[in-house]
């Protein structure tokens, strides 16, 4: 007896993973850049190499768990959650090529001060001590890792597999048990992000903020308020809410492998829903960083006159 909800949610599922797979490279290609010399032209073309050799990798794995789905059912949940490249694919490739698309991004170009002839100054304040991220938050990023770890490792105190009243299955109890232990390492693998994090966001508070000539008041608030946004933003998405929600529904499966399809429905929305509020946050950050240079180049024009 076939179940219309199961096949759609397998549908999605296949169709889900090499979407997200695609979306990094298909962002870069599709993001228009601003670059004037052949040379940066040249280097951008560069930089796409890695990313379509990364992206047909990661293309390779999951369909090779997808063929090997056919013959072992654990590797149907490898193939299902090969969507989770994304972040690897975006963050560690995607991401420099936009930033080498478009400078202003990072308000590092000191282009428009050569071109005017206008003296350019930097906020040289040592801002490493100056994070907006509490001691309190760290705790509660620590307990969103913590809790899925826990939840999955306590499944393994439990009988393999989980009682429901079925007839028990060949093979089954080896499957569940080996997708508990891909679970339960996957999870762990949040306290190593967690670590990384503080570094992360150092580097975001240390980033260059150009100043005009006069050093603006206004120019410094906009760049106090664009940064403690910037490092909330990042601390919450990548120290709170991915880890809670992939350890929850990494706990959720190991504990309820019997409502896979709904769980696997859930898993493909929670995440796309935390992939389009990464990207809103970054298109969001960018806007900001446009309107910061756009501010500055007006008091570099009202501050030129009076240099000349």
């Amino acid at each position: 007896m076939n179940d219309p909800s199961h096949t759609i949610a397998r549908l999605i599922m296949i169709a889900l993973a090499p979407i997200m797979i695609l979306l990094p490279l298909a962002v870069a290609l599709l993001v228009p850049g601003r670059l004037a010399s052949d040379a940066e032209r040249t280097r951008l073309r560069a930089r796409f190499v890695p990313l379509v050799i990364a992206t047909l990798t990661a293309l390779a794995i999951w369909a090779g768990f997808l063929l090997t789905s056919l013959r072992f059912e654990w590797a149907r949940w490898a193939a299902d959650f090969c969507w989770l490249l994304n972040f690897p694919l975006f963050a560690g490739f995607a991401w420099p090529i936009l930033r080498l698309k478009n400078p202003s991004w990072d308000n590092t170009t000191f282009a428009a001060a050569t071109a005017t002839g206008a003296t350019r100054t930097a906020s040289l304040v040592n801002r490493e001590r100056q994070t907006p991220v509490t001691r309190g938050m760290w705790m509660l990023a620590i307990a969103a890792c913590l809790a899925g770890l826990i939840a999955i490792g306590a499944r393994g105190f439990w009988l393999f597999p989980m009682p429901t009243g079925e007839a028990v299955r060949p093979f089954m109890e080896s499957t569940d048990h080996l997708v508990w232990s891909l679970f339960l390492v996957l999870s762990a693998l949040a306290l190593v992000e967690l670590l990384v994090l503080p570094r992360i966001l150092r580097s975001m508070l240390l980033e260059p903020e150009p100043m005009d000539a006069a050093g603006s008041a206004e120019l410094a608030v906009l760049y106090a308020r664009q940064r403690r946004r910037r490092v909330l933003g990042m601390f919450w998405l990548m120290g709170v809410a991915a880890p809670l929600f992939m350890s929850s529904l990494y706990a959720l499966i190991t504990w309820f492998p019997a409502d896979g399809a709904t769980l696997g429905i859930m898993g493909g929305l929670g995440g796309s829903l935390l992939g389009i509020a990464g990207a809103v946050f970054g298109m969001t950050m960018s806007a900001e960083r446009m309107k910061i240079a756009e501010v500055r180049a007006r008091l570099d024009r009202m501050g030129s006159p009076t240099q000349s």
